[in-house]
């Protein structure tokens, strides 16, 4: 094989390298714009009702696309124990929401709430019962 057979096969392999290395940058840019448009929970409220026993959270997480992104799951836990695990398939609404769920909670106790984007993202925040 002379030196300017392999110059060409050399330049072929390195053209070809180089085709499949800006086609996998095109895939993986084109993968970046669904995460620059997730975001985490902007607030999560809680609010415990000891007469019913139920704790509400309230989720703000901005979404114009509910069943693709949306609070994915919802994690509670009282005195660093997980109680309760949600999942969901969306959210009932494109911006603010709540969910409702029966705790049995005592003055003092800590409950502490993880919700987690489908996409990216979460948002923690707690709440310590106090007496009625």
């Amino acid at each position: 094989m002379s030196g300017n057979q392999t110059l060409q096969i050399n330049r072929r392999n390195f053209l070809g390298t180089l085709a499949k290395g800006v086609l996998l940058a095109t895939f993986v840019q084109l993968g970046f714009p669904f995460r620059a448009a997730a975001n985490a929970p902007k607030e999560v409220l809680l609010t415990y009702d000891a007469t019913a026993r139920t704790l509400t959270v309230q989720i703000t997480h901005p979404s114009s696309s509910p069943g693709f992104h949306y609070i994915e799951k919802v994690e509670i836990k009282k005195g660093g124990k997980a109680i309760s695990t949600s999942e969901y398939k969306s959210q009932p609404d494109q911006a603010t929401f709540s969910y409702v769920y029966p705790i049995e909670a005592a003055p003092g106790d800590v409950l502490e709430v993880k919700a987690s984007c489908s996409i990216l993202g979460s948002k923690t925040e707690k709440l310590t019962v106090t007496a009625s």
